[in-house]
């Protein structure tokens, strides 16, 4: 019983904190103090594709990143258990033919 009432004060707790915040961060501003965003404020489309690019070029370098860490792992695993890991690449080979060839 006194667990059950330390969770039901707990979570009112948090339900009444988390309901603070909300209404804490709302915006209260009216909407003809809000400034409407100028076009001279506005990125132009060159900076925007030059964030583009920088985006996709990062996305490519934890890409390869991700790729050198499995393969590396891969790698620890044939060394640890060299026969085990050869099996099962040769089960996953032969489910693989399977699927292609009762599909």
């Amino acid at each position: 019983m006194p667990k059950f009432f330390l969770i039901a004060v707990f979570a009112a707790t948090t339900a009444h904190a988390g309901l603070d915040v909300t209404v804490a961060a709302a915006d209260v501003r009216t909407p003809e103090a809000i400034q409407p965003i100028e076009p001279a404020q506005r990125p132009d489309d060159s900076t925007l594709a030059a964030k583009r690019q920088a985006m996709i070029q990062q996305k490519m370098i934890m890409q390869k990143q991700m790729m050198m860490r499995k393969q590396m792992a891969m790698q620890r695993e044939m060394q640890l258990h060299p026969i085990r890991t050869r099996i099962h690449f040769g089960l996953l080979k032969l489910k693989r033919k399977m699927h292609y060839a009762f599909r």
